[in-house]
């Protein structure tokens, strides 16, 4: 299962300080904020069941090659869900070069023992749903969001959004993003926040798919320094290990 988006984020909602690190390049101009259409309340039964089975990371058991870039970062990793522990990640490049032995082998060891799921749905507060966006082929939904815990500082800035393609049900983008700037500790304000995951919608008989994640956050620190960061991830050559494992494969097209 992948990581969002193949960084340490325990959560959606630490994105913003977690990627508060050394780094400058232009920022991407923010996408402009659409009015609300209509609260949406109660859910519909079929949108909140799209919701209680979403996985951010995409479908249990699917293999997959990430390539990263972005603030430094220039990474190609291949991950196989039918393999145990570390072993499931095998770094292929590292800026362009095939790792050596050892350097393979410290990769592994950073890599956790067991995946761990990044429950989005879990956040959002569904009373707060309204319809921003709607056309023939899809309809966008926003979001506030429930704190993660006492300490959460982020939440009462953020909101999220998901759009669902209508001929399939599945969400085929999902957005977190601050709509004001807030400080994520007293030395650090962030001023934009944007964590975008693309999908493409099922076909075939397979399952929606990660395409892309991309995260990008531009702030202050002590009140003088500015940074900005940005950071993407594409997924390709997508793979059935379950099928696979009973003499079927499904290669993602």
């Amino acid at each position: 299962m992948l990581r969002l988006p193949r960084l340490a984020l325990p959560s959606l909602l630490a994105c913003a300080a977690l990627l508060a690190l050394p780094g400058c390049q232009p920022p991407p101009p923010a996408p402009a904020s659409a009015a609300p259409l209509a609260a949406v309340s109660p859910l519909p039964a079929d949108l909140a069941a799209a919701l209680d089975t979403f996985r951010a990371e995409g479908p249990k058991g699917w293999a997959f090659t990430q390539s990263t870039t972005g603030s430094g970062r220039d990474r190609v990793e291949r991950y196989d869900p039918s393999r145990r522990g570390p072993d499931r990640w095998t770094l292929l490049s590292e800026k362009g070069r095939a790792p050596t032995g050892a350097e393979q082998q410290r990769y592994r060891d950073t890599r956790p023992p067991f995946d761990a799921a990044a429950n989005l749905a879990a956040q959002l507060n569904r009373a707060s749903a309204t319809l921003v966006a709607r056309d023939g082929q899809s309809a966008t939904y926003e979001f506030t969001l429930v704190p993660a815990g006492e300490h959460d500082t982020a939440a009462a800035h953020m909101r999220a959004r998901f759009t669902r393609d209508t001929a399939t049900g599945a969400f085929t983008r999902v957005e977190l993003f601050n709509f004001e700037p807030f400080k994520a500790a007293p030395s650090l304000t962030i001023q934009e926040a944007r964590t975008t995951l693309l999908y493409a919608p099922p076909s075939g008989g397979r399952p929606a798919l990660p395409l892309e994640t991309s995260l990008h956050v531009r702030g202050t620190r002590f009140w003088i320094s500015s940074f900005s960061q940005d950071v993407t991830s594409k997924f390709s050559d997508q793979a059935n290990m379950n099928a696979a494992a009973t003499g079927a494969h499904s290669p993602s097209p």
